[in-house]
């Protein structure tokens, strides 16, 4: 008699994220957090130095152009590399540069540091989101995908706080010293797991080795998602400009602004299970469409308002939208990757992101020395709801792209390792 193969079932949603937890999520929070610490210090420590609004905006966007030009090469040498080094090598590269921020006061010197950065953050990302995309099953994917952004809000709610405080009572050159500590200390969960775990989430042994895959088939979607995309990253990052700097002008301290920014952290996190459960159960819409409609309303709040308690009410909406985007970038991107090395299509699209977050800074910057501050949150707002439009009506739903690309392929807990 012939024996007949059998699949194993599918892994639970929880022990997936379980065996996320060390190689993704514990160094996400390490290091995010060093990012978060730099949200409320960077455009204050830029200003003490004499810089105007629209040299402040060229610096923090320096990461954005560092990004960009690096995507498509890390893309490449994950295909040649695998993950971890690259994880390893970006995480170093991005504490240094941070750390070092903090004693230099040539601009130059400063634009070439968040330059670094920005290709050391990619390194980082593009690792972690290749991971996400090889191992995860598309159908718990969304809850994946929003746990590594919930873990992401809760270093946004821990880091300003931790910075500001620093700031206030140590200076700035202690603050960024923090962070880049923070960043650094990223490293030791995923050194720890490499040797203790090795992890394959979604069973793919008898699959060939991946390759680079032409980008060319893609161009039209790219062009959708991205410009989708580029929206959305502007209307974040440029909040990361505009919120500390308006909390300045009402006159409120370091470590009184690293509250604020960690208020809207606080009710960022709040949704990121229910944008992991609404993405998963309805589709990818029935989270992104509320998220970004409430990130507009929020920064065109924050337009409208000149006070402590408006900036307030204006960055727990923001949060709240935010939130309940978690993980929807990742998610949206790794359904439209082709299965066999995704990688460099992830990479393309991230290349296309980052112009948005170049650009958010820099039309902050550019509009607040032109016309002020508000301006510029009332344009983020703007851009928000054209980013949410081109989902709704340009790119549509893409829950089920990855299961149809995926075919018969199924989960198990015993596949190849690989960070």
């Amino acid at each position: 008699m012939s024996m007949v193969s059998v699949d194993p079932p599918p892994a639970s949603s929880a022990t997936v994220l379980r065996q996320l937890f060390l190689p993704v999520y514990l160094p996400v929070l390490a290091v995010n957090g060093g990012t978060a610490m730099l949200v409320p210090i960077l455009p204050l420590y830029l200003r003490e130095l004499g810089l105007s609004f629209t040299w402040v905006a060229i610096i923090i966007a320096a990461a954005g152009i560092g990004s960009m030009a690096a995507q498509l090469p890390v893309g490449r040498l994950l295909l040649r590399t695998g993950e971890s080094p690259v994880m390893i090598g970006s995480l170093i590269i991005i504490a240094l540069s941070v750390a070092v921020t903090g004693v230099v006061g040539a601009t130059v010197a400063l634009v070439c540091l968040r330059l670094v950065w920005g290709v050391g953050s990619v390194g980082w990302l593009l690792s972690r989101q290749t991971f996400l995309t090889r191992t995860v099953d598309p159908g718990v994917r969304g809850r994946a995908m929003s746990v590594f952004g919930g873990t992401t809000r809760l270093a946004f709610l821990i880091g300003p706080l931790v910075s500001g405080l620093v700031a206030a009572n140590a200076g700035f050159a202690a603050a960024f010293a923090v962070a880049g500590i923070s960043m650094l200390a990223g490293l030791v969960p995923l050194l720890f797991w490499q040797r203790r775990s090795p992890l394959g989430i979604l069973d793919r042994t008898s699959a060939p080795k991946p390759t680079a895959t032409p980008i060319s088939p893609h161009m039209k979607t790219l062009a959708i998602a991205g410009a989708a995309q580029i929206c959305v990253m502007a209307a974040r990052q440029g909040r990361f400009v505009v919120l500390p700097l308006l909390g300045d002008e009402v006159g409120l301290r370091e470590d009184q602004i690293g509250a604020l920014v960690a208020v809207g952290g606080f009710f960022d996190l709040l949704l990121f299970p229910v944008a992991g459960y609404l993405m998963d159960r309805f589709g990818r819409l029935s989270a992104i469409i509320p998220s970004f409609s409430l990130l507009g309303v929020g920064l065109l709040v924050l337009a409208a308002v000149n006070t402590t308690t408006g900036i307030t009410i204006a960055a727990i909406v923001i949060g709240l939208g935010n939130g309940l985007g978690s993980g929807t970038m990742l998610t949206v991107s790794s359904d439209l990757a082709p299965i066999e090395g995704p990688s460099e299509f992830l990479g393309a699209l991230g290349m296309i992101r980052d112009s948005g977050r170049v650009g958010g800074p820099f039309l902050v910057g550019l509009l607040a020395d032109q016309t002020g501050l508000d301006a510029s949150a009332a344009a983020l707002g703007a851009i928000a709801f054209v980013g949410t439009a081109i989902f709704w009506f340009g790119l549509g739903e893409t829950r089920d792209l990855a299961s149809e690309k995926l075919g018969p392929l199924r989960t198990s807990i015993s596949s190849p390792s690989g960070a």
